[in-house]
């Protein structure tokens, strides 16, 4: 009896771990509520989160749009990547395209993103401006050498 009851809370406890680990490592969602850690971390005032949730719902769509597209062309390039490695042949003027769209995709999701970096900025006073700005330019890596 109380080989099984050890048995039993093992198989509990291991379970709980389990879910535990899982639970706290779980992803960031992307679209997690910044615009709530940027109200603690940056003390904003309630019309300056208003505003600046604005701006972020704004952006959002065209953002997650973009993520999208990019995630399409991911799943071309292994597409590419498949065929090249299976069949051993590339088709050069299919992936100059695929090159194409990349870039676009690229330069309009950095766009949007300065846009409203340079947005949400311009509601901040001077302080709490070269705080944001210093959490999303951390300066050069460090070497591990």
């Amino acid at each position: 009896m109380k080989a099984l009851r050890v048995i039993v809370l093992g198989l509990f406890l291991g379970a709980a771990a389990h879910l535990g680990w899982y639970a706290w490592r779980r992803p960031v969602d992307p679209g997690a509520d910044i615009v709530a850690w940027m109200q603690g971390d940056l003390n904003l005032s309630p019309e300056q989160t208003a505003r600046i949730r604005a701006l972020h719902d704004a952006s959002g769509p065209q953002l997650r749009a973009l993520a999208g597209q990019a995630t399409a062309l991911r799943r071309e390039l292994e597409t590419f990547e498949a065929t090249r490695r299976h069949e051993g042949r590339v088709d050069f003027l299919a992936f100059a395209r695929f090159v194409d769209d990349w870039r676009r995709i690229d330069r309009l999701h950095a766009a949007t993103t300065r846009e409203l970096i340079a947005a949400t900025a311009g509601e901040l006073d001077a302080e709490q401006r070269a705080r944001y700005l210093a959490r999303l330019n951390p300066g050069p890596a460090r070497s591990v050498n």
